[in-house]
């Protein structure tokens, strides 16, 4: 409050007045009020352009005549016909800004301020349109189609619905003065419109549209002729739609997203599917309550995900991340008044009878002609299949001796350990492995044009699996009576042969006793996504698995269970998530190799990952789909956003019982393999224990390319926050950079997927010479 001055403060009544008073001088009653007014001091300023007005009446009377400037007072003299001029026509009083304004009278001053409408609206088309009934809800993009409604005289009766009031954050797009925050939306437009023409009938419905004021809102004092529904209210949008077909009334919406027009004629199509049945499964009562984040996939869903602009896309992913909500510019609701309020005033005037959705996209409209679109990076894979003949060759090269007491195992007894080993994990469940039996010799090849990808950081990921694999194919043995003998890469100048294995007649030991309960595990191993409360482990039950996976000489697994570790680790693995899915190559792996986003396609290519798989909500799934798009991520990425990334790794990690970490010593292929061996040991233990496993493992595919490299495929940007947080890692797990970091996972107690991922048929992986 500022101190030395006089203030007139606004009374909550005050906020709530939008109807103008109106005096007639010529009568005396009303002439004594208007005085009374004045003399009491409720004006604080007089617009008194009547005489001017009369000017502009007398020349719209005579259009044809070319009035000179000194004939203009003896014409108003005769139009006066003896009424002195202050008390023709009316004076009007805005309570609001204590203004008072004299004007024309009602029919003069519209056919005055209609004047220059002709001929695009006749006088008879204003008498038309002077009839009609109008309703709107929303009060942004529809106080925009208000006031333009409101300047061409396009309705008789206006009725405005909307509960919020202005803040300071609406001015972005609600062309009002500073003067009006904290006054109602409805109040603010209908203010306006009365400054405009103070004739024209305007309503207010303060609480917005409701299911209690609904009917009064589309019948009272007659049914509506329109309805224009600019809300953001999902539940109200399509409740008041099936309101608007049940009495026959059409609908426009604008969208303020490159130029989106929707029309829907229930006037004279009272069967058309709500929305053009892009919502005819929604239940309005379900969705009443879910957040702007939770809407997404509702409004995905009407829009049309392919019809959004690239900005509105990047936009919504940042939603309750970066931004509260979604963007609205000012020159989109400015056109999206004028294409509102032109189109609505066809329909009224039965001009126009479609129904459909219209786009007056400025950007392709008015493009930029001399840009040159960016150069799009072009992913090719270097390696070809690798083909049985490639394998024959290998093998020859690195056949081996094998011992007197080995055996060979029947065919079939190959398919089934084969089969065993290929229900192992995998990067993306890329599948990279072959296999060759030949002479008592079972060969692991590396098919690299089946793990050639961003997160295959040299070879990392495919040894993990390779790993995990033998793995799978040894317990499988042992439950079978045999003992496979591992021999590791027989020749490192080339690593697509990985390991070959013979096999020898098993004489039980202490691996027999541990890993054989495993077996029984290997087919019911999975990834499980699915979200569940957190529940406690006991220890006896971690130490036990952190057993299995340190059976693996140099194999060490640590758990993370405490808040402020967990905390860390999830800031980490969220940022680590982001910068592989803003990273154009991890993007690409992501969307075009890794993937299977039909059921379809699952069941087609029998490898990748079923995007019913990751256990995402409704909103996730839709968000996922928007990022599908590269030109979204690189607009996210070129306005810093992303973070929505780093939260779906808190919310996974929320319901975490405990996270892990498996390492091996020394950072090479061969402990990456063991490493992987580890991994499925611990995750076999952990299915027979009902337990779900989650890989979080970005940060150890991200981190070796600011420890082992240069940064390589990574940008400045990126690197720099990988350095950042590789320092806050290895302050909290000690580890240095010369280990292999095998394996980070959530476990939680969560129910069974209903989907699995697929294996390829073993035809495509196993060949026996």
């Amino acid at each position: 409050m500022l101190k030395g001055t006089t203030h007139l403060h606004i009374t909550p009544e005050d906020k709530l007045t939008y109807t103008p008073l109106f005096f007639r001088a010529g009568s005396d009653g009303e002439k004594q009020a208007l005085n009374e007014l004045v003399t009491k001091g409720h004006v604080l300023f007089v617009h008194d352009e009547i005489y001017g007005q009369l000017q502009e009446l007398i020349k719209s009377q005579n259009p044809s005549v070319r009035i000179k400037a000194d004939e203009y007072e003896s014409l108003i003299t005769r139009h006066l016909n003896g009424v002195a001029i202050g008390n023709y026509g009316v004076w009007v009083y805005y309570p609001w800004s204590r203004r008072l304004v004299h004007l024309l009278d009602e029919d003069e001053f519209i056919e005055v301020r209609t004047n220059r409408n002709q001929y695009k609206i006749t006088r008879e088309e204003r008498s038309t349109l002077s009839t009609k009934k109008i309703g709107i809800i929303g009060l942004s993009v529809g106080q925009s189609i208000a006031l333009t409604l409101s300047m061409e005289r396009g309705f008789g009766e206006l009725r405005l619905a909307d509960f919020d009031v202005l803040e300071l954050s609406n001015l972005n797009r609600i062309r009002a003065g500073l003067y009006n925050m904290g006054i109602p939306k409805v109040v603010v437009a209908a203010r306006e419109i009365a400054e405009i023409d103070p004739f024209l009938k305007v309503n207010c419905f303060f609480d917005g549209l409701t299911e209690t004021n609904m009917d009064d809102f589309f019948t009272g004092n007659g049914k509506l002729d329109l309805l224009v529904d600019e809300c953001d209210g999902l539940d109200i949008k399509i409740i008041a739609r099936y309101k608007a077909r049940e009495l026959k009334i059409p609908v426009v919406m604008d969208t303020s997203d490159r130029g989106m027009l929707d029309v829907e004629r229930f006037d004279l199509e009272p069967n058309r599917p709500i929305l053009h049945g892009a919502v005819e499964n929604v239940n309005p009562k379900t969705i009443k309550e879910l957040t702007n984040e939770e809407k997404i996939p509702v409004i995905l869903q009407m829009l049309g995900i392919e019809n959004i602009s690239l900005r509105a896309k990047a936009s919504m992913v940042e939603v309750e991340q970066s931004i509260n909500t979604w963007p609205q510019l000012a020159s989109s609701v400015t056109l999206g008044g004028a294409v509102g309020a032109d189109v609505c005033r066809r329909i009224l005037l039965d001009q126009f009878h479609e129904s459909g959705r219209y786009y007056i996209d400025l950007d392709e409209l008015i493009p930029e002609k001399r840009s040159t679109p960016p150069q799009k990076p072009v992913y090719s894979n270097p390696f070809k299949p690798l083909t049985v003949a490639d394998m024959l060759n290998l093998a020859n090269k690195r056949a081996i001796n094998n011992d007197t007491d080995s055996i060979a195992p029947a065919n079939d007894i190959i398919s089934k350990l084969v089969t065993a080993a290929c229900a192992a994990p995998s990067t993306g469940n890329d599948q990279p492995w072959k296999w060759l039996y030949k002479n008592g010799t079972l060969y692991l090849f590396h098919d690299e044009f089946r793990s050639y990808s961003f997160g295959d950081f040299q070879k990392m990921a495919s040894f993990i699996s390779f790993g995990a694999a033998y793995e799978n194919l040894y317990i499988n043995a042992l439950e079978l009576g045999i003992e496979p003998i591992l021999h590791f890469l027989p020749d490192s100048s080339t690593e697509k042969l990985v390991a070959s294995i013979t096999f020898k007649k098993l004489h039980n030991g202490p691996d027999t006793i541990l890993l054989k309960p495993l077996n029984q595990a290997i087919f019911n191993r999975y990834t499980n996504r699915n979200p569940a409360p957190k529940a406690a482990i006991p220890a006896d039950t971690l130490n036990q698995l952190a057993a299995y996976a340190e059976s693996i000489t140099g194999a060490k697994l640590r758990w993370f269970t405490n808040e402020d570790e967990l905390n860390l680790l999830t800031k980490i693995i969220g940022a680590c998530d982001r910068t592989r899915l803003l990273n154009p190559a991890g993007h690409y792996d992501f969307v075009h190799r890794e993937m299977r986003w039909t059921k379809e396609d699952a069941d087609t290519t029998m490898d990748g990952m079923d995007v019913r798989t990751l256990g995402l909500s409704n909103s996730q799934l839709a968000a996922l789909n928007v990022i599908k798009d590269e030109k979204v991520v690189n607009t996210i990425k070129g306005l810093g956003g992303g973070h929505a990334f780093d939260t779906l790794a808190k919310r996974t990690i929320a319901n975490a019982s405990a996270l892990c970490m498996i390492t091996l010593p020394t950072y090479n292929l061969k402990n990456f393999f063991e490493g992987g061996r580890a991994m499925e040991r611990f995750w076999l233990a952990a299915t027979n224990e009902g337990m779900a496993v989650h890989p979080l493992i970005s940060p150890f595919y991200l981190f070796p390319r600011v420890t082992h490299s240069e940064g390589e495929g990574l940008d400045t940007k990126s690197i720099a926050e990988l350095k950042s947080l590789r320092k806050e890692f290895v302050n909290l797990t000690k580890l240095d950079d010369n280990g292999a970091e095998v394996f980070l996972t959530k476990i939680a107690m969560a129910p069974m997927p209903e989907v699995k991922t697929h294996r390829l048929p073993l035809e495509k992986v196993l060949f026996i010479e």
